[in-house]
This record gives structure tokens, sequence and C-alpha cells, in this order.
């Protein structure tokens, strides 16, 4: 349902692209980012980060995404730039990493990993691709309160993202080979959003969201669809029910037989 992952997004991601620029100046700054470093962003979509490193700390910048019309949008706006750049965009599954082993002083792993179809295995390769002693970087959701399990289900749904533990997205990691982790907190620092506080379906969204309930449940569960789905959207802006995490950490050189 395009309206409800519309407003999903809005009320949870958006708070944190509002911090966007302090969020990757913090990271550049975490990872030392800037010339003669290669940096890769997985799941760049139409290049936001990617350009903002590039542009900021001019390090060689790569971003890798499994969408061919995000990546069209992030090359269609390089181009428009006029600055001489050392960015390139590679269509590839986050999962499946089209790069050899330990190229990437950098590797940072966008919201979109957790919606890959094996995001352990998007960590994992991750890790592969990035240089022993470079920094691996997870930017991802996380649940933050107990929630019944049917309304993370949907949350999932509508976000289009899976949310995990941090101690989950720190195991992962740990098994990928990442250590010396560093933890911060996003949540607190992004602002509530306005459309989440009071979300607006219109006539369309609401036809939309009953045929669907009508669709899967039967006029009984078409009755009041637009009303659970405006306080499901609400609910996760005042509860904070998803957070967002800044874990930073340091690939491990693999020991090496006697």
């Amino acid at each position: 349902m395009p309206a409800v992952f519309r407003l999903v997004q809005t009320a949870v991601l958006g708070r944190w692209r509002a911090t966007g620029e302090d969020l990757y100046r913090e990271v550049a700054r975490l990872t030392e980012a800037g010339p003669g470093r290669e940096v890769l962003v997985a799941g760049c979509g139409s290049g936001a980060a990617t350009e903002w490193l590039a542009l900021r700390t001019g390090a060689a910048v790569t971003g890798v995404d499994p969408d061919a019309q995000r990546i069209a949008r992030a090359e269609t706006h390089a181009r428009k730039l006029g600055a001489p750049l050392d960015l390139h965009y590679e269509q590839a599954p986050l999962d499946d990493l089209p790069h050899e082993d330990a190229v990437f002083h950098i590797s940072i792993g966008e919201p979109a990993l957790s919606a890959a179809e094996d995001p352990v295995r998007a960590v994992t390769e991750l890790a592969r691709v990035t240089a022993p002693m470079g920094c691996v970087v997870l930017l991802q959701p996380t649940w933050t309160s107990e929630i019944p399990d049917e309304d993370r289900e949907a949350v999932m749904e509508r976000l289009g993202l899976r949310p995990r533990l941090l101690v989950e997205w720190k195991q992962i990691l740990r098994d990928a080979g990442v250590v010396e982790l560093q933890v911060q907190d996003w949540t607190a620092s992004a602002p509530a959003s306005a459309a989440a506080d009071a979300p607006q379906f219109t006539l369309r969204d609401k036809a939309l969201i009953v045929g669907r309930a009508l669709r899967e449940q039967g006029w009984r569960g078409a009755r009041g669809a637009v009303e659970r789905e405006t306080t499901l959207i609400r609910e996760l802006s005042r509860e904070r029910a998803i957070g967002f995490q800044l874990v930073k950490g340091v690939k491990w050189p693999r020991a090496t037989a006697a």
C-alpha cells in the first residue's frame, strides 16, 4: 500500500533524515574518511549519503543498491552536480556485493540493508569487502520497546525494513569478524514528524486501504481499516517503538596459519 508505506516512512525514517548531515558528518569523523580512502555505501538509494561523503570528504565513494531506478536517479543527479567527484554507482543485491575481498577502507550499511533478502549475509558481505583494520558502519533501525508480534509484523510490512534489537546487530557484526564496536543512539536527536502526529490520508489512500482489507479480511476487516492504519502510524511516532543506531567497528585481520 503506497499510501501507508509513505506515511510510515515519514513517521519513522523521516526523523533521522532530518539529522542526515550531522549523522554523516559523525560517520566521516569516526571513520576518518578523506582523500585517498575508498568508501562503500550499501543501500545507497538515490545517492544522498554518497554525494555528501564525496563532496565533503574527498574520498572515492561507491554506492550500491538493488533498485535500478534509484541507481539511475543517483547517477543522473551526480552528473548534474558539475563538480569533479570520485563517485560511482552499481546495481547489485546487498547480500551479494560485486566486489573483490578487502578493497574498501570504509564500508557503510544504510537502513535498506535490513530489507535485503538475507540481512545477515549482507553484513558479512560488508565485512568481506572491507580491508583488514578498515571500518564497518551500520546505520540501522532497532526495536526500542516491547510491542506485540502482530504489530511488529505490520510495521515491517509497511516500512519495508526489518528492524532488529541492537544486541542482534552487534552479534551479527561480531560473527562477521568486526570488533571494537562503538554505538551511538540517534533516536532521541531526531525531531518528531508532524505527519506522524496527524497522519492525513487522501480519499484515494483510504479507498486503497479499505480495498486491501476487504480482499484480505472481508467486510469485518474492512470496517475500521483506515482508523487502524492511522493509529499505527501515530503510535510509531509517540512511543518511539523503532530507534536508530550508528554502530561502528573494525574488521579484524584473520589469524594466519603458523
